[in-house]
């Protein structure tokens, strides 16, 4: 069986035995009419075969790799929305008539149906295969659909295709750092995705960044860090002409000046010369792996950019593709559906959006801050998520636990069944100075206990005192609120509780099964 990350979701004509590699490791052809992706989920895509042509291309390309990045159920729901669309409507493409045509058959809970396929739509329109118009888009973007609710502390918008939750981001963000630790994605994905997730910008605004966009300023004892993002969509506007410039955060800088050097290194490799801080500084950010493989002499290169604008930059093919491979690898859990987090650019966009929102910017600054010329449209990138903004509680926190999937180690039986089980400074200890478990790795750290528990390197012991941790926060909490804190501090602990709830129940289910052997 093929590693999934050597499959490619490039639209290339159909052809015989186009094996391609599912999200559980199992292996289709993607011309066949039956697809198994795991052994519970055996689908038969017959029924499409009326589509016409494009469409019918589009889908199943689309398809096939939401089978690739997503869990085999939430593509097997996919199909079956689909072919509900087609039933009620009659149609054999998606159109706005079809698609208005599909919503006035849905009734109360059942508008999900719309926004798992719009999400879908979304997805198969971003990677430009063919059978999605703009106009489709533009509809899908004016509708206010109800999405998957679970309860009140997780409610909010289309959890397929609209903004991430507090908890999605930091499954996300918890999620690429450990796979970028492991080596399982590489610098140019983990910079791609940090830069798409915290500046909002679109990615062919990512693709147009030099190495001199990246700027520090050191004023008095204070150093700021700042990225000149090139604009897109103006009219009349050449490539690289005009700039809004965010402030960026340390670690989003330390990624991309990595990811700078990186890409010095190795066009000075191919030149065999090193290159002036000049040449440096017009260097893409993210380069096109071709291109510099055909790279001969500086002279030559110089030439070619005077000539080129877009000389040496990464396509917007190759630039799909390395988020593909982050989107594949990916096993972030959203607390809404319990299956993986869905991964596009444009919900990074509306997340940004809704984050800024929910702190009271709106307006001309919103727009600004999204890179719109005008506020006519920020609507669209900034959803109105009052009820997503209140953090969890006590209550809800075992339920949601399930879903989150917050804790990343491993549950141990106790200390001698630790990695450095013979090291007592690996010993993690809480509040009360009781130990709750120990740390599987020799690395610095210094963010306290309490991040041990969203940490993969820790191993939590099963008799540990971690009700105490639980209790503790929960107080906590409980105290912020008397003191009038902002919820989106509280809320800023809402995975920790997840994570700390899901060792508690594990330890339990543990010492249950220990009774009844």
């Amino acid at each position: 069986m093929r590693p999934a990350n050597q499959q490619s979701s490039e639209a290339r004509p159909l052809h015989k035995g186009d094996y391609r590699v599912s999200k559980m490791g199992y292996e289709f052809d993607m011309n066949s009419d039956k697809w198994k992706l795991n052994s519970d989920v055996t689908f038969k895509l017959d029924a499409f075969k009326v589509l016409e042509p494009k469409t019918r291309k589009g889908f199943r390309f689309a398809l096939c790799r939401y089978a690739e990045e997503l869990s085999a159920r939430t593509t097997e729901v996919i199909a079956v929305y689909f072919k509900e669309y087609m039933r009620v409507t009659g149609e054999t493409s998606v159109s706005v008539i079809g698609l208005t045509n599909y919503r006035a058959t849905l009734k109360g809970d059942t508008e999900s149906h719309l926004g798992a396929l719009r999400s879908f739509l979304y997805a198969w329109h971003e990677w430009q295969f063919p059978g999605i118009s703009d106009s489709v888009v533009d509809y899908l973007e004016s509708l206010t659909l109800k999405g998957f609710v679970k309860g009140k502390a997780v409610s909010g918008r289309c959890p397929h295709a609209g903004a991430y939750t507090p908890l999605e981001q930091a499954a996300l963000m918890e999620w690429i750092s450990g796979a970028f630790s492991k080596g399982t994605i590489s610098l140019i994905q983990y910079a791609l995705f940090l830069t798409l997730m915290f500046t909002g910008r679109r990615a062919v605004q990512i693709r147009a960044l030099t190495i001199g966009d990246i700027e520090v300023r050191q004023s008095n004892d204070k150093t700021q860090y700042f990225l000149h993002v090139p604009r897109v969509k103006q009219h009349g506007n050449e490539f690289r002409e005009e700039f809004r410039t965010i402030s960026i955060i340390h670690d989003l800088y330390l990624i991309l000046k990595n990811q700078a050097d990186a890409s010095v290194r190795r066009v000075e490799e191919k030149l065999g010369q090193k290159l002036s801080e000049q040449d440096k500084s017009r260097l893409p950010l993210f380069l096109h792996s071709k291109t510099v493989e055909q790279l001969s002499t500086v002279k030559r290169m110089r030439l070619e950019q005077e000539s080129k604008q877009d000389y040496l930059f990464m396509t917007a093919a190759e630039c799909s593709d390395e988020i593909r491979r982050v989107s594949v690898a990916n096993q972030a859990i959203s607390e809404r559906t319990g299956e993986f987090i869905n991964i596009t650019s444009r919900r990074f966009r509306y997340t940004k959006g809704t984050n800024f929102s929910r702190r009271g910017v709106q307006g001309i600054v919103l727009a600004e801050a999204l890179d719109h010329s005008d506020k006519q449209h920020i609507g669209v990138y900034a959803e109105n998520t009052v009820e997503t903004a209140v953090a969890i509680d006590e209550i809800m926190a075992p339920f949601l636990v399930q879903l989150a999937q917050a804790f990343q180690g491993e549950l141990i039986d106790s200390e001698r069944d630790a990695i450095r089980g013979a090291d007592p400074r690996s010993r993690v200890r809480n509040n009360r100075e009781n130990a709750v478990g120990s740390c599987g790795t020799s690395d610095f750290c210094a963010s306290g206990f309490r991040a041990c528990y969203t940490c993969m390197s820790f191993q939590p012991w099963r008799d540990g005192p971690h009700k105490e941790v639980r209790d503790d926060l929960i107080e906590e909490r409980r105290h912020q609120r008397e003191i009038g804190v902002s919820e989106f501090v509280i809320q800023s602990s809402d995975r920790l509780l997840l994570a700390v709830e899901q060792v508690i129940l594990m330890c339990d289910a543990s010492q249950g099964e220990l009774i009844h052997e």
